[in-house]
């Protein structure tokens, strides 16, 4: 673990937990900086933008800067830009909206769209939904930009975008052209963009709480993976688990507290 120069932090569970900032994780986050090291935060929750998040860590003393947050929407700007598709349908947020207007991603309400695009939108209504459902059924693609089925909270789950693109997956028969996001390679993809320097898959450690999502994002862009106990995934039932999923962190550890003790003695 001495070797690794750039850590990539999942966010809820895994830093924080709602509005509670674990015991440990700004200590960690600043003590790497100061040895050097590069941070990078991930995040799929796509009803933010990157202000919204900016703010949020700043408010937490993380301190982060724009360019050390990595989201969901980000992977779908550099997808939509390729496909060269300015015009979609947005299942999304106003926060969302206005990411993707800035990056010159129109939302159309009544224009054919080159696609309609489903996040994480918490102003959903049964119109929004009725439209999408439409366009796809009309042959537009789709893409949703995280496979998330729930968003867990301190007062329980709440409907995510996964849950929002089964919906319509099962309303009109059609499946999603792409889903972007955590686990998808694309998210540690945007990292090496940014870096622009070269630097071994060897020097990375991505930190998350989810298997399903962090962990297997680790193995799809091949770099190593530690998992924490302190979100989604618990200690009970763990080792069933990752042989259901065949899927198994190089390392476990109770918490980002723990791994601040670990690298400290190392």
């Amino acid at each position: 673990m001495r070797h690794k120069k750039i850590f990539l932090f999942d966010l809820d569970g895994t830093l924080y937990l709602g509005g509670r900032v674990l015991p440990g994780a700004v200590e960690l986050v600043h003590w790497l900086r100061k040895q050097g090291h590069g941070v990078f935060f991930f995040t799929n929750n796509s009803s933010r933008s990157l202000n919204d998040y900016v703010h949020k860590l700043k408010g937490m003393k993380f301190g982060a800067r724009p360019s050390e947050i990595v989201m969901s929407t980000h992977t779908l700007i550099s997808f939509l830009h390729k496909k060269r598709w300015k015009n979609i349908f947005l299942l999304g947020t106003p926060s969302m909206e206005s990411m993707l207007k800035r990056s010159g991603i129109r939302h159309r309400k009544s224009d054919r769209p080159q696609a309609v695009v489903v996040g994480f939108d918490k102003t959903i209504t049964y119109e929004k939904l009725l439209s999408a459902a439409r366009w796809i059924d009309q042959g537009v693609p789709f893409v949703v930009t995280h496979p998330d089925y729930f968003c867990p909270t301190e007062k329980g789950p709440e409907p995510d975008c996964g849950a929002m693109a089964k919906l319509l997956e099962f309303t009109t028969g059609k499946m999603p052209l792409i889903t972007l996001g955590k686990p998808h390679r694309s998210m540690i993809e945007e990292v090496f963009r940014r870096l622009n320097r070269k630097i071994s898959k060897n020097e990375f450690l991505l930190i998350g709480d989810r298997l399903q999502t962090d962990i297997q994002m680790a193995r799809n862009a091949g770099i190593d993976s530690l998992l924490v106990l302190t979100g989604e995934t618990k200690r009970g039932g763990l080792d069933k688990r990752m042989r259901s999923a065949k899927l198994r962190p190089r390392w476990i550890l109770p918490s980002v507290k723990a791994l601040l003790e670990v690298l400290r003695n190392n």
